[in-house]
């Protein structure tokens, strides 16, 4: 078959060019795609004493809802340090003597028992709990550190992700609540979540629902498996949420 042939069975704009789609881009600051930037509601940078070391997990930087920019953008230039790995070989010139490390456990004490000053840094472990947890066992230097934990409070805000239990929090949650505690500082958490409340909301209007948490979705997988369901639930939604009020 001839070119000629070929055009005729298959034309095309000989003018045509093919261009690729632009990746959308984010904002530097608080990391969303920019028609969705939360900068608005970043409060102005909160000065603390206490430095933070995020650990992170290297499959963070592939999630779209991440709230470690949230943190790092409300915190005092220079007190939000952020190292990606799952075994860090450089942990003795991260940490200091007096560093804490915010992980619970039957040897941790809770951050509102913490003396103002006791610890000039807190490491905190960026990632899913499994993520978290193996971050925790492949780094024998982290064994050594003291250990703070946030004692039962206030439930996550952070309902486009589905949480372990009722307890647990987002990473820019919890630091920003051991902070206030650590510090005595009224009101820093309240301040330090608008962002990350500014994008649930803006989750809901395009759909998104309020999840309840992964012990919930097991009770109702049960439910369903006595009834003979074919399709379990993965994240159940939350019953009778007010998004109005959100």
């Amino acid at each position: 078959m001839s070119d000629e042939d070929l055009h005729n069975l298959f034309p095309f704009d000989e003018e045509l060019t093919i261009t690729s789609v632009a990746k959308r881009q984010s904002c530097e600051l608080c990391a969303r795609p920019l028609p969705q930037c939360v900068c608005h509601n970043i409060p102005s940078r909160q000065p603390t004493s206490t430095t933070i070391v995020v650990l992170q997990h290297p499959a963070e930087q592939h999630r779209q809802l991440r709230t470690v920019p949230l943190l790092e953008a409300g915190l005092e230039l220079g007190k939000c340090e952020i190292h990606i790995g799952k075994r860090f070989r450089n942990l003795d010139t991260i940490l200091t003597t007096k560093t804490a490390l915010l992980f619970p456990g039957p040897d941790a004490r809770l951050c509102s028992d913490v003396g103002r000053g006791e610890f000039d840094r807190l490491v905190c472990l960026d990632g899913t709990w499994p993520q978290a947890r193996r971050i925790y066992q492949k780094n024998p230097e982290l064994h050594t550190l003291p250990k703070v934990m946030l004692g039962p409070s206030q439930p996550s805000i952070y309902l486009i992700h589905t949480q372990p239990t009722n307890l647990h929090l987002s990473t820019l949650e919890s630091v920003a609540r051991a902070i206030e505690q650590m510090e005595d500082i009224p009101g820093l958490e309240d301040r330090m979540v608008q962002p990350l409340k500014a994008m649930v909301r803006t989750q809901f209007g395009f759909g998104a629902v309020a999840h309840g948490t992964q012990a919930d979705a097991r009770v109702v997988r049960k439910q369903e498996v006595k009834r003979g369901c074919k399709e379990l639930t993965v994240a159940p939604k939350l019953p009778n949420f007010d998004y109005e009020s959100f």
